[in-house]
């Protein structure tokens, strides 16, 4: 291998001693007239005329001689004899002779000093040249951030600055590896292997002229013949070296190690700016990141509120020049809170990331899906002629989350059911925000309807409906304080002796302006504002004071049942304030039952029976209530400390027509023989419907065709008299 040096030191030394004065006294001595800027032209000519007028001054000295010499005829004086005259031209001879000598050495010692001059010129234009060159590429580069462009400016200015055959730039790729980023090449170079694996691993620039490859050239023609030359530097930033920039010469082209240093130049600069261009990049990423995380949730990666609404705002926009109207979907998952109750929050969370899934591929591709916080999520469609097309879409909703889910917590699939409400816009209509709000009402409404999977479309009277229960919602928190709560009590009776052996506490609300109203009028909305644990507490007060205070001689025991909601299920405040009514009332704990509805205990198994181990601890009984909808769990209910079922009013109502109806409901009644619990028969409203159930020998029943709820002081009027006992007899016999 073989490097060259494009100039000598010392020679640069000697242009550089060649000042201005130099030139013109040597100028002077030359004798050029014009020696202020004498030229190399100027030079030949002075030189052309010294030996011509040399010439010419022999040629006539040579005739004289001749011609003394011959003596054509030439008198010479009698004191000028030959021999003298001989040798007075040959010292004339010698003495110009000399003199052209001298002026000839300083005619070439000046040419000299021009080549040298113009050498010295041509040097500096050429390194001036190259030094605004890598000025103007070092802007060229600054100003561009982008990666790839600063990539392919870095090739081509290396292209203009070398006039190179070919360039590639290799990046670190991994801790001991190059990979190209340019040209059409993606290879990996191992650090060691290659020249640019060397310049990797010793951070030098190195320089390989053509006898290298001479000695692996194959004899192969097809081969591409390899470069005379070629270069690599090592891209080095803060003393990171983050590649390799290796150039080819062009044909017939030798680099020098001047070319390696101006190529080194500009790698200082090109490594500058791919780091700029790296930390650009990266700073891009993250703020897109950011972006997307500030506009998307980000467990389920759907659109967030912020970007729903933006799109929701964008599309009624778009609207205004269309007959087609927007159709937005609130979708809230019913009961959701079960599964973190009893499963945990991490399988929650894989619930709803299958929801987010499930819900984008059932949808149109035009369509918007978005999480809005918790189990909520709402979808946007556009085109849409009617509310029919929006009850498909949630159709087609209901279908594909209905399916099965699993998790990594339970082996067993968890079924689920959504409530959907839908509120439909026209061109030139509400804002976004005002349209979400009439689809959450609508859903609010398809949540009270306590159906699973309930769409509701938004129209006028639901509106209404949401006003009445913001007003309902402020009137409940002044409930309490003006006393406006009541019981009612509906007694539970013996089918066998006639007997009320228990009374089963109903909460109603005396509202000044809207008179009695049931529970079921303002319990969900107390459940909703956070009142629901003051009006249990004073219920459970009220209650148990009362039963405590009903014994009588016929009726020394009666049991009070009290009813829970699944959301006070798990709330273990619910254990203390059990307690406090029974230290307060001094009722013994026996004669408490709680009814708790079969599909909240079975839905949360894990966190029920926890709780109903707590109640147990206090004394109280439990009854699930709503029995015989759940029939698909009935393995589940030796595990349950219960003491009582009552079977669910649906299959009471049907027992006299329905044939399977009443085997299932002959069936729950072995059962609780069979597991020594006690059954109680609801929602009896015919004497056909007990007289069957007398007939089933069911122990206890409860309807309004026995009695009806009535609060304390018609109670207590019917526990005294004497005909209480014989009541029920009545019936039966009526009945047969």
């Amino acid at each position: 291998m073989t490097t060259t040096n494009s100039y000598n030191p010392s020679s640069m030394a000697e242009i550089g001693s060649a000042s201005k004065e130099d030139i013109q006294r040597t100028a002077r001595v030359a004798g050029l007239r014009d020696f202020h800027t004498p030229t190399l032209e100027a030079v030949e000519r002075r030189r052309m005329q010294l030996w011509i007028t040399a010439l010419l001054l022999l040629a006539a000295v040579s005739m004289v001689l001749v011609s003394v010499t011959l003596e054509f005829g030439v008198i010479l004086p009698t004191w000028l004899r030959p021999q003298i005259l001989q040798g007075g031209l040959v010292v004339l001879v010698l003495l110009f002779a000399g003199y052209a000598v001298e002026k000839e050495v300083q005619l070439r010692r000046l040419t000299r000093l021009l080549i040298a001059e113009r050498v010295l010129t041509a040097s500096l234009t050429n390194r001036l040249r190259e030094i605004s060159f890598l000025v103007e590429a070092g802007k060229a580069l600054n100003l561009n951030l982008d990666l790839q462009g600063v990539l392919d400016t870095i090739r081509r200015c290396v292209v203009d600055l070398l006039r190179c055959r070919e360039s590639s730039i290799m990046m670190v790729h991994a801790d001991d590896r190059l990979r190209c980023v340019t040209g059409d090449s993606r290879k990996t170079i191992q650090f060691g292997e290659g020249l640019a694996g060397r310049v990797a691993n010793s951070r030098e620039p190195l320089l390989v002229t053509a006898e290298l490859f001479e000695t692996k050239r194959s004899d192969d023609t097809d081969i591409e013949t390899p470069p005379h030359s070629v270069m690599c530097v090592p891209l080095i930033h803060r003393e990171v070296l983050l590649g390799v920039l290796q150039v080819d010469a062009a044909r017939e082209r030798e680099y020098t190690q001047h070319d390696l240093r101006a190529l080194s130049l500009f790698a200082e600069q090109a490594a500058s700016a791919i780091a700029n261009a790296q930390l650009y990049e990266e700073q891009r990423l993250t703020a897109s990141r950011s972006a997307y995380q500030a506009l998307h949730d980000t467990l389920t990666s759907l659109p967030n509120r912020v970007y729903f609404l933006d799109r929701l705002e964008q599309a009624l926009e778009r609207q205004q020049f269309s007959d087609e109207k927007v159709a937005l979907l609130f979708i809230d998952v019913d009961n959701f809170k079960v599964i973190n109750d009893s499963l945990g929050h991490f399988a929650g969370d894989e619930v709803l990331v299958e929801l987010g899934r499930r819900m984008r591929s059932s949808l149109r591709a035009t369509d918007t899906a978005a999480r809005l916080g918790g189990d909520e999520f709402a979808v946007l469609e556009e085109g849409v002629h009617c509310a029919g097309d929006a009850i498909v879409t949630a159709e087609r909703l209901h279908d594909r989350l209905s399916e099965p889910f699993f998790t990594s917590i339970q082996e067993q699939p968890i079924h689920l059911s959504v409530s959907v409400g839908i509120a439909l816009e026209g061109p030139g209509g509400k804002i976004g925000t005002e349209l979400l709000r009439n689809a959450n009402t609508a859903m609010r409404n398809a949540k009270r309807s306590q159906k699973p999977g309930t769409t509701v479309v938004f129209d006028k009277s639901v509106e209404m409906g949401a006003f009445e229960k913001i007003d309902l919602e402020s009137e409940l928190h002044r409930a309490l304080e003006r006393r406006e709560f009541e019981l009612t009590y509906q007694p539970i009776f013996s089918l066998e002796s006639g007997q009320i052996v228990a009374l089963e506490a109903l909460v109603r609300w005396r509202h000044p302006e809207r008179g009695m109203m049931p529970a079921s009028a303002f319990i969900g909305i107390a459940e909703q504002s956070g009142l629901i644990g003051d009006i249990d507490r004073w219920v459970f007060a009220r209650a148990c004071e009362a039963a405590h205070g009903l014994a009588t001689e016929a009726y020394p025991s009666l049991d009070i049942h009290l009813n829970l909601l699944p959301s006070r299920l798990g709330d273990p405040q619910t254990a203390n304030d059990l307690g406090d009514a029974l230290s307060v009332s001094g009722i013994d704990p026996q004669r408490v039952v709680l009814e708790v509805s079969e599909n909240a205990a079975l839905t949360a198994i894990h966190k029920s029976r926890t709780t109903f181990n707590e109640f147990k601890a206090l004394g109280i009984r439990i009854a699930l209530d709503d029995f015989g909808t759940g029939y698909s769990s009935l393995t589940y209910l030796n595990r349950f400390p219960v003491d009582v079922i009552k079977i669910h009013r649906l299959f009471v109502s049907g027992i006299t027509e329905s044939l399977g109806e009443a085997d299932l409901a002959k069936a729950i009644i072995n059962l609780g023989m069979s597991l020594n619990i006690s059954v109680i028969a609801q929602g009896i409203e015919r004497k056909e419907q007990l007289s069957r159930l007398q007939q089933m020998e069911c122990p206890f029943a409860q309807g309004i065709y026995l009695s009806e709820p009535m609060p304390f002081t018609s109670l207590d009027k019917l526990l005294q008299s004497p005909g209480t006992i014989s009541f029920l007899h009545s019936r039966a016999s009526t009945a047969g």
